[in-house]
């Protein structure tokens, strides 16, 4: 039982956008590090329901809801690992009180994860790690990689790009640290790939990477910033959640959200018809086969009001439709594709929105 993710990496704002959630909404959302499911309860839905099947990452969630219920903005930041702090583990043993059986079980056996702040601590954040301290250093130093990040424009990050940044052991290393054996067995793990019949991933990643480190604004990107730093210098322009403004929104509403540890097709069957308005669904159909993608939307359909909406990120696995609901569910495509094209987490193959209409009669 380990944490894969202890942040999320898909960019909050088309989410936010795109679901336009509001207080007549129950919201459905994969949990992963939590992170863009406190986003969405920022915008008050009625209800809020984060799932994962992986306990840990229920665990990681459960603490972080935790902290932002007793500490007070300073120490949030500084327990989690926004900021430096050298005294999490005291921090932690006015939280440890509070947490379920198995999150305490779970923290008391990693207990020395939270030393070193645990939005660091995911198999997808350290592989970012690693990157910025073994592989960045070799192609670039300090002074060119904060060049980029200082860019004012995209005309500017374009022409750095082209003329500094794009040199050759950018190319060739990068396409070895992120082609498909270092990231299956350091980033993620080599049954995500299982449905992926793309040949070369690591030159499609270069393509997006190009397109994000030239065409989507940098100095407002703390995904880039983090990769490349290990750091948020400004956590006001960071992920919501992290931002002042929203804490005390935060701690009023956290203790609302109800956390599922289960797999999607079994919590699915529990619900409902007509139980969820608004779904949150993170790249989950990038692991899916076609079948059990299609035995998924049709629980969806089943426990969604109408109008629902439903969005979700791809990798390598494109996911159209399903033919077998065509007329039901509607995607909803210049709206994805625009939210997409400005993603400030460009490494993903697509942000797709679905409308769903309901059965047919």
């Amino acid at each position: 039982m380990r944490i894969y993710y202890s942040q999320c990496w898909e960019d909050p704002k088309p989410l936010m956008q795109s679901l336009a959630v509001t207080p007549e909404d129950d919201v459905f959302s994969i949990a992963s590090g939590g992170d863009n499911t406190f986003a969405l309860l920022l915008k008050n839905p009625r209800s809020l329901t984060a799932i994962d099947r992986n306990p840990a990452q229920i665990s990681l969630v459960e603490l972080k809801m935790r902290a932002i219920e007793l500490l007070d903005y300073d120490d949030f930041i500084g327990f989690i690992g926004a900021r430096p702090s050298k005294n999490r583990e005291q921090l932690y043993s006015h939280l440890r009180p509070l947490l379920s059986q198995g999150a305490r079980g779970f923290w008391d056996m990693n207990f020395e994860t939270l030393h070193k702040g645990i939005i660091h601590c995911g198999k997808f954040d350290r592989y970012f790690k690693i990157f910025r301290q073994f592989v960045l250093p070799l192609i670039h130093n300090r002074k060119t990689v904060t060049t980029l990040l200082g860019a004012t424009s995209t005309e500017e990050q374009e022409h750095f790009y082209n003329q500094t940044w794009n040199n050759r052991r950018w190319q060739g290393l990068f396409r070895i640290f992120f082609g498909k054996f270092l990231l299956g067995r350091l980033g993620k793990n080599p049954s995500n790939f299982r449905y992926v019949t793309l040949e070369n991933i690591a030159e499609e990643i270069m393509n997006w990477t190009r397109y994000g480190l030239t065409k989507v604004p940098i100095h407002e990107n703390y995904f880039v910033e983090y990769i490349m730093t290990g750091r948020y210098s400004n956590l006001d322009a960071a992920h919501p959640y992290l931002q002042a403004a929203n804490f005390l929104i935060l701690k009023e509403r956290v203790g609302r959200m109800q956390l599922v540890c289960e797999s999607l097709a079994d919590y699915l069957k529990s619900l409902k018809s007509g139980s969820v308005s608004k779904f949150n669904l993170s790249d989950i159909f990038e692991y899916m086969s076609d079948e059990e993608v299609e035995s998924t939307l049709q629980e969806m359909l089943r426990v969604s009001r109408h109008d629902s909406r439903l969005a979700f990120w791809t990798l390598f696995v494109p996911r159209p439709v399903p033919s077998s609901l065509n007329g039901q569910i509607i995607h909803l495509s210049s709206e994805s594709e625009k939210l997409y094209s400005n993603a400030r987490t460009f490494f993903y193959g697509s942000f797709d929105l679905w409308k769903i209409k309901g059965r047919s009669s």
